[in-house]
């Protein structure tokens, strides 16, 4: 009975000695989520929303414009190219939030990457209206001559 009592003993030692092991083995912590992979997520999902909620609805607005005809001289070119390095600058940033380590400069990087591809999302809009203001320009000449003549 005591040898009994001994190897069963033993057994229980050697079965939690085991567990332990194979539990300090483990990497701590991997049963969560990396914060760098959530950091890496906010920021496309920010970039991805405003893509969608911004930028769907400059586009709907200038294309609007575009459709009055020869009316204003609208920079597709310019439009084109900064909108799209703006979103490449912030899918930069994004990856940059999930490489980096330290916590201050991911979330600034998050950050940073929802705010250039806000000033992206934005740009056609105000080059657009920059467009329809120089238009203005040259038309009020003429809006202003026709009514000293009428008038």
């Amino acid at each position: 009975m005591a040898r009994t009592l001994s190897r069963s003993l033993s057994r229980r030692n050697s079965l939690s000695l085991s567990r332990s092991r194979s539990r300090s083995r483990r990497r701590p912590g991997s049963g969560r989520v990396s914060p760098r992979v959530v950091a890496g997520l906010v920021a496309v999902a920010l970039i991805i929303a405003n893509v969608l909620l911004v930028l769907g609805p400059v586009l709907g607005l200038v294309g609007a414009v575009a459709g009055s005809g020869p009316v204003v001289d609208i920079p597709y070119l310019s439009m084109t190219v900064l909108t799209v390095l703006g979103f490449v600058i912030a899918l930069l940033l994004a990856g940059l939030a999930y490489l980096t380590y330290r916590p201050a400069l991911r979330w600034t990087a998050v950050v940073l990457a929802w705010l250039v591809s806000l000033l992206a999302s934005v740009w056609p809009i105000v080059a657009t209206a920059d467009a329809a203001v120089d238009r203005l320009r040259d038309i009020l000449p003429w809006i202003t001559e026709t009514i000293r003549t009428l008038g």
